[in-house]
């Protein structure tokens, strides 16, 4: 099951989900670290938003096209620096995973 969580990004409510690990890597590698060398981080934003941001529904669909119509150029790159955050927290001692009752 994904973790979901609420983050308020310049008093806008944002609902995240969580997402696969293959999913993430896939996504650095074709926009943060691409064989041909050239970042692009436009395009990661905007697949990071759409698919993790689950709330306002315009947000999730329309990702960084959002705030381009609002001219807003603040509001993105502290929007990818909560997700990211939020990807990379434990929320357990094992990940996501039930801590072990076996010994």
């Amino acid at each position: 099951m994904a973790r979901t969580k609420t983050i308020n990004v310049n008093g806008m409510d944002i609902s995240l989900q969580s997402v696969t690990f293959s999913w993430y890597s896939n996504l650095t590698d074709l926009y943060v670290n691409p064989a041909n060398g050239r970042k692009n981080t436009a395009k990661y934003a905007d697949a990071l938003i759409k698919g993790c941001v689950t709330a306002p529904k315009e947000l999730a669909q329309q990702g960084v096209k959002y705030f381009d119509e609002l001219d807003d150029l603040v509001s993105p790159g502290e929007l990818v620096r909560e997700i990211e955050n939020f990807l990379s927290e434990r929320n357990q001692p094992n990940g996501s995973q039930k801590e072990s009752t076996t010994k």
